[in-house]
């Protein structure tokens, strides 16, 4: 692997442990405490490399945010990628790592969300 490949393997890893590191559970009562947090670090990510998000909050708390990046062939259908930002609530005490460490161990990032 060369220096730009690893550098490039670091940065995801940094940022997905970032994302795991924010508790973002969802309760289903809109008490969570971490989506619209998540949804902050994600907009700093993508303006960080030059894309102009949009963020829109159904209720309080809960935000999703939206970024378009023009095709090369605008006669050719769009691609849309999905993702949530939210977890379903972990029980540390079930889990042989911190469910919100965002560890790296056996070559695998631990973590709710982490799959």
């Amino acid at each position: 692997m060369n220096e730009a490949t690893t550098s490039a393997q670091d940065e995801v890893v940094r940022i997905c442990q970032d994302l795991i590191r924010i508790d973002t559970s969802n309760y289903g009562d809109g008490s969570g405490p971490g989506e619209a947090e998540a949804a902050a670090y994600v907009v700093g990510q993508l303006r960080e490399v030059g894309l102009e998000p949009e963020v829109f909050e159904s209720d309080p708390g809960r935000v999703s945010v939206v970024v378009r990046i023009p095709g090369a062939d605008r006669s050719r259908g769009a691609l849309c990628l999905h993702g949530h930002l939210d977890v379903v609530p972990a029980n540390a005490e079930d889990w042989r790592v911190d469910p919100f460490g965002g560890i790296e161990r056996d070559g695998c990032i631990w973590g709710r969300g982490a799959v």
